[in-house]
């Protein structure tokens, strides 16, 4: 640990990249403990996705929205079914296809993760007004389809709580 801090200017250039995994590692680890007593482990956004698209998405849909390979998607669509989340529901145009719905436990547990959500964003981004965080979102929007275009590794990042010593 360093006894005192150096001083780095603002004018000095860092991959901008770093401060958002140093926000998203605190952020991601602040909801996984305010939510902890739920048995969902960091899918709210899968919830979320489910119940905004009214239960007429696909697994491949809400992998391709979240970013995430075949493979996790299978393993959180399946865990989240198998605690009672959500099922599967064969599409009646295609049987080769399922819908992805909610149950009545997620549909009793969104408004809670919602409320947190809540919280923990107005608390992220104290000082700054309702428009900053608006410009802020709409931001990091524009930042990730410029991205897209982008030649690039796929990189993966599980998020996996760490043991406190």
């Amino acid at each position: 640990m360093l006894k005192k801090e150096p001083f780095i200017p603002d004018t000095v250039e860092f991959p901008f990249g770093r401060h958002l995994t140093a926000v998203t590692k605190l952020y991601v680890g602040a909801l996984r403990k305010k939510f902890e007593h739920l048995d969902i482990e960091r899918h709210y956004s899968v919830l979320i996705l489910i119940e905004h698209t009214k239960g007429n998405c696909t697994q491949q849909y809400i992998a391709d929205f979240l970013q995430k390979d075949k493979t996790s998607m299978v393993g959180i669509i399946d865990s989240l079914v198998k605690k009672g989340y959500i099922k599967r529901v064969t599409n009646p145009l295609d049987r080769r296809e399922y819908f992805i719905r909610l149950t009545d436990k997620a549909l009793k547990t969104l408004p809670e993760i919602h409320q947190g959500i809540h919280e923990l964003n107005t608390r992220a981004t104290k000082g700054l007004s309702k428009q900053e965080v608006v410009d802020f979102h709409k931001k990091l929007r524009l930042i990730s389809a410029n991205l897209v275009k982008e030649p690039a590794y796929k990189i993966v990042a599980s998020f996996e709580k760490v043991k406190q010593e």
